[in-house]
């Protein structure tokens, strides 16, 4: 009589050759039918679930192995779903010895080429990616406001924060690229990069925050745009009855979206221009939403499709559960503090979205709060530079800072947390 084998639970060895398998068999299906990736799937939902003070190390640290990199947790995490599939299926002994070994091996040079696929796929995109050519005569702002103690009035494009939910962002070609816009689903017109080129540009500065932003890091930025605002793209008048959202799309799937009266406002712009030129990858080329009042995840880059739908839209960063209303909470950063004998002399910026900033007030720890300078700002869409003096002992450990939005609202005491709609809390920097 044959002996039969008792079911057991899969090593995680033989659990890594079969996610192999499936993964080289995905990857072969990408290259040739376009099939979407697995491994890029998960480490973008795994990338969306990061906490982001681990997430702002990593783009930091790692720069453009960063997102590769977090391909390979979708590997692992593809490994794990196999080996718990292979468990419920009750699989029998694989033959152990050299074949394991060998397991090892191929699974560890999977790693390596699933990340050196994703950084590969990445240079690629960039290499056949348009560069920026120059659209308009950039404005040089006066930076003689407090020197040495506050950041440029403008952030130059190759410093300016970039984030995105992709593992490898889109490269557009703009002779085929189309913006679609379309009412319930029937298209209202399509408009052409060359069309876009050729219409009257408005120009304005405006600061972009993003929501991933800790009370210590600082993913914030302001340029000078150039643009169209929305309402010379589409009318009131186009809309019928029902209309309840509008969604905007981009390429790569990411999407969100507003109020349909928003649109009308002067705040929204289709973007295509940035500190003189036109918009590069990074920022979305050929072009991207602003939305002043909104943290970044709302400023929509790589734009497909405007949609004005009848029943509501909810985008990448809702769907997770954030807020569709991501309102920029007021804030400060302290960007230097400088000690002369027993004075401190302080700088930063402050910023509160289309709110505005009326006040800052700055103070050592525990002490008296003392009123801030602030510098007119560039526009009412701009952060707002600051400097302060005031006496502090040679003890003293911590500076504070405040501000005043628009509105007669301090920035907030109590630190809350990034979920769901942006960390707010109070201001603190070490002195030095």
């Amino acid at each position: 009589m044959a002996t039969v084998l008792p079911p057991r639970i899969p090593r995680i060895t033989e659990a890594s050759l079969v996610s192999f398998v499936l993964v080289v068999f995905n990857y072969l299906g990408h290259y040739a039918f376009g099939w979407p990736l697995a491994t890029v799937w998960i480490a973008e939902w795994i990338m969306a679930h990061t906490p982001n003070s681990q997430s702002v190390w990593m783009l930091t640290n790692l720069g453009a192995w960063a997102k590769p990199l977090a391909v390979t947790g979708g590997l692992a995490t593809l490994g794990f779903l196999t080996w718990v599939a292979m468990t419920a299926l009750r699989t029998r002994e694989f033959a152990r010895g050299r074949r394991q070994f060998l397991t090892s091996v191929t699974m560890t040079g999977a790693t390596v080429a699933v990340a050196a696929e994703s950084y590969w796929r990445d240079q690629r995109f960039a290499a056949k990616a348009k560069q920026p050519v120059p659209l308009f005569t950039p404005r040089v702002p006066d930076d003689g406001f407090a020197p040495g103690l506050v950041r440029r009035p403008i952030t130059p494009v190759g410093q300016f924060y970039v984030m995105s939910k992709n593992t490898v962002d889109p490269a557009l070609d703009p002779d085929t690229w189309r913006l679609k816009i379309t009412v319930a689903g029937k298209t209202l017109r399509e408009l052409s990069y060359r069309e876009l080129l050729s219409a009257p540009h408005d120009r304005r500065f405006q600061t972009l925050r993003c929501v991933s932003n800790t009370l210590k890091s600082d993913l914030m930025g302001t340029a000078e745009w150039a643009g169209l605002p929305l309402s010379k793209l589409v009318s009131p008048s186009d809309l019928p009855e029902g209309i309840v959202e509008m969604a905007v799309i981009g390429v790569d799937g990411h999407g969100d979206s507003f109020k349909p009266e928003y649109a009308f406002t002067a705040e929204p712009m289709l973007a295509i221009g940035m500190n003189g030129s036109t918009l590069n990858r990074n920022h979305g080329y050929p072009a991207r939403l602003l939305t002043p009042r909104y943290y970044g995840f709302k400023n929509i880059k790589w734009i497909g499709e405007i949609a004005f739908v009848r029943e509501p839209y909810f985008g990448t960063w809702p769907k997770l559960g954030y807020t569709k209303e991501p309102v920029i909470h007021t804030c400060c950063f302290i960007d230097r503090i400088r000690r002369e004998g027993s004075r401190l002399r302080a700088g930063g910026v402050s910023f509160a979205g289309v709110r505005g900033v009326k006040q800052v007030q700055v103070r050592v720890e525990g002490g008296t709060w003392v009123d801030a300078v602030l510098e007119p700002v560039l526009s009412p869409y701009t952060l707002t530079r600051w400097q302060a003096e005031l006496d502090a002992s040679a003890s003293a450990e911590f500076l504070e800072a405040r501000a005043l939005d628009g509105t007669g609202q301090w920035q907030s005491e109590i630190e809350r947390p990034l979920f769901p709609d942006g960390m707010s809390g109070p201001t603190r920097r070490r002195i030095s």
